[in-house]
């Protein structure tokens, strides 16, 4: 059975991006960097929402993102990737499926048949369906120190309460914080 991962960089005051979908932002160095390159490397099946496959798939495809930051290009490139949306009627990104149904059933679908931990990145509204139906096992945020005016929780409009457990915490130099959570019992 797979593992169900969520993953987001998120402001101190809990958006994962900004006005206009911005991620300005964020933060990103050398300590952040290793550890992006060794999560672009796990092996994990990647899942997006349209919105943030879109973003993605114009950056890390590019020259650009190979010569910036080339092991995460190359892992984010030739992992496997489903996008969830009803609009996106082809995807140019390698290694991609759009799943146009219920993302509910095909996470549950792929919880149960697949051994390859599965990882969402970004994908607020599928983090929140997600978290709505119980159905991932850890949530990673990577808080950058900076507070901006306006944007996206990670997590908009839940309907019921997510008690998590803080499993692990990690400082980088950047005064970036990544904070690993479980859910409660």
């Amino acid at each position: 059975m797979a593992q169900l991962s969520v993953f987001n960089f998120m402001t101190l005051n809990g958006f994962y991006k900004g006005a206009d979908d911005s991620i300005q932002w964020h933060r990103h160095g050398a300590e952040e960097s290793a550890y992006a390159q060794e999560g672009a490397n796990s092996g994990s099946i990647l899942l997006f929402g349209r919105r943030t496959y879109e973003m993605m798939a114009s950056f890390w495809p590019t020259p650009m993102a190979e010569q910036m930051q080339p092991e995460v290009a190359k892992g984010m490139n030739t992992s496997s990737k489903i996008v969830f949306s009803r609009t996106l009627k082809s995807a140019a990104w390698q290694n991609t499926r759009i799943v146009p149904s219920d993302p509910v059933a095909e996470i549950r679908r792929l919880k149960r048949e697949q051994d390859r931990p599965l990882t969402i990145l970004g994908s607020g509204s599928i983090v929140t369906l997600c978290a709505e139906h119980g159905l991932a096992d850890e949530y990673q945020f990577m808080i950058d120190p900076v507070l901006i005016g306006n944007g996206t929780p990670v997590a908009q409009s839940l309907s019921r309460t997510v008690d998590l457990v803080l499993t692990s915490t990690r400082a980088f130099s950047s005064g970036v914080v990544l904070l690993t959570y479980i859910p409660a019992a």
